[in-house]
């Protein structure tokens, strides 16, 4: 089942999230670390927002994907997908592809004219997934971020929606 979080799937959600921060550091922004200081009330108001949306299997949430508007108001146009993760146990099911069409399915009716998100540069999964859902390279962040001392590319990847 693809639904938006709640807030009463604040748990679930923090604990799947640490999960791939601590399995998959080099997937995500934020350093386990910083995501365990995160505050419950700014979480809890991500997922009130409808923010995030989640795949189930049975009650288990296995999976969710992000979406954060522009902030300025010359952005409002826009928003970044992301993070995208998938329980490796619930991997190779098509619930990433489920995801992605519930997430440009919400941001459609948001009004939002188009999408962005930014991809480790070696995570060819995941960019043959955002590229099946018609995002297009427009290009490449060099040492984007560092994880354990290494430096990583992110490619740049667009959608429009109008």
């Amino acid at each position: 089942m693809i639904r938006p979080l709640t807030p009463e799937d604040l748990e679930a959600y923090k604990a799947l999230w640490i999960h791939g921060l601590t399995t998959e550091p080099e997937a995500f922004l934020l350093t386990a670390a910083e995501a365990a200081g995160a505050l419950d009330s700014s979480l809890i108001a991500k997922l009130a927002s409808g923010a995030v949306i989640g795949a189930f299997e049975g009650t288990a949430l296995v999976g969710f994907v992000a979406m954060h508007q522009g902030g300025p108001e010359r952005l409002h146009h826009m928003a970044d997908i992301g993070p995208l993760y998938i329980h490796p146990s619930a991997r190779r099911r098509g619930l990433g592809r489920d995801l992605m069409c519930a997430v440009i399915d919400a941001a459609k009716t948001r009004g939002f004219l188009q999408l962005e998100l930014c991809v480790d540069a070696t995570n060819t999964g995941a960019r043959a997934l955002y590229e099946a859902q018609g995002f297009a390279q427009f290009g490449l962040r060099p040492r984007s971020v560092i994880v354990n001392g290494v430096p990583r590319d992110d490619v740049l990847m667009l959608k429009p929606l109008d």
